[in-house]
């Protein structure tokens, strides 16, 4: 993670120091409170850079900013990032236009007046937390923040918030703006909690739950079962579609125990997994992990397939695996080779810890996977 300060005047500079001592005084409280993409609870790294012309160079804090501001700007534009403008709004908008695509992948930009008297909120106020971090800069530098999104102004829920703080994958956002207009319209969203997801705090009473015992989701059927325009599910399963206009809201709680030949093909693995999960409607964003035994750490089909889903690959001994709790399925010839008799599902409920399988042992070309799923907590 990247915080990018960059100011082009003296006093904006003067700032651009002050900002930096107090971010790095304050940076790992400041980061760790926020509730966004840009963090990682395991392991927290950020960088704080300023930057500023030659001339005005003061302290070892200031970086000379580059010849070309907007390749500077193209370098650091990503969305895990921040970037923070002491200038003018005009040159922030300018500087990051051609780069601008969508409030999924956008970093935050903020701009500060070079007197330090407001910080603007002005791109991925919500998904890049960018709102937030005006908030927080904000207080640091005793300004007024200034936040122009219309579901923080009228103090309404907002689902694409929601989403971050809670690491939900937004599967449509078309259909997010939508839920938001709604809400600002007063018209009812439902609100929809599938298997293993647990519900925490206070439900914002713009939205009105559907009850799990009222409303059984169907895994091979596609059609809505309410009679609501609008609403959003919080489901691993990608058809999941209970509203009329259906926003799916996606947890990484899918945890898939593998079991393999020793230098199985890649792209046989990465096929199998993908036909099972198809087969079963969930969405390759709701895995979170995958696992196995330790023998199996160094097979480059199940480390190209955590960098394929984009999650960690974790292994575990013999002796781990036999002492997970559980009725499995036996195999003497994998506990010949391996020490123990099934590795996929152990595997899986190694990590869950859930209450059982969701898939048991499934086979297909020298490969076989189980799945489980982690229970989620989610919170208002």
């Amino acid at each position: 993670m990247e915080i990018v300060i960059f100011s082009f005047t003296k006093k904006a500079s003067q700032l651009s120091t002050t900002l930096n001592h107090k971010l790095n005084k304050e940076a790992f409280e400041f980061i760790t409170n926020l509730n966004c993409k840009n963090k990682n609870e395991n392991n927290l790294i950020y960088n704080i850079t300023s930057y500023t012309p030659k001339k005005y160079i003061i302290n070892d804090t200031l970086t000379e900013l580059p010849s070309s501001l907007q390749n500077t700007v193209q370098q650091y534009f990503k969305s895990e990032n921040v970037l923070i403008f002491i200038s003018a709004c005009g040159i922030a908008v300018r500087s990051i236009a051609p780069f601008v695509k969508n409030k999924t992948t956008d970093p935050c930009v903020l701009v500060i007046d070079e007197l330090g008297q407001f910080v603007i909120s002005l791109l991925s106020g919500h998904i890049g937390c960018g709102n937030d971090f005006t908030k927080k800069i904000a207080k640091l530098i005793n300004a007024a923040p200034i936040i122009s999104t219309a579901t923080d102004l009228n103090n309404k829920f907002s689902v694409d918030v929601f989403a971050r703080k809670n690491n939900l994958f937004i599967n449509n956002m078309n259909i997010a703006k939508d839920i938001s207009a709604s809400i600002l319209n007063d018209v009812e969203v439902g609100l929809f909690a599938d298997y293993n997801i647990e519900l925490n705090g206070n439900i914002p009473t713009e939205l009105t739950l559907i009850n799990k015992q009222e409303c059984k989701v169907k895994t091979t059927d596609n059609f809505p079962i309410t009679t609501l325009e609008y609403g959003f599910t919080i489901s691993a399963f990608i058809n999941c579609n209970v509203f009329i206009h259906t926003l799916n809201l996606i947890p990484r709680q899918v945890v898939i125990g593998i079991g393999c030949k020793r230098n199985t093909s890649p792209q046989l693995l990465s096929a199998f997994v993908k036909k099972t999960l198809d087969k079963y409607n969930i969405s390759s964003k709701a895995v979170a992990a995958i696992t196995s035994i330790d023998i199996k750490k160094n097979e480059k089909a199940i480390i190209e397939l955590s960098k394929e889903y984009n999650c960690p690959f974790v292994t575990y001994s013999a002796d781990t695996l036999r002492n997970v709790a559980g009725q499995f399925s036996h195999s003497d010839f994998v506990a010949n080779v391996t020490g123990v008799d099934n590795v996929c599902e152990r595997a899986t409920m190694c990590y869950s810890k859930a209450e059982e399988l969701f898939l048991p042992k499934t086979k297909g070309d020298g490969v076989t996977i189980a799945l489980s799923f982690l229970k989620m907590n989610i919170c208002f």
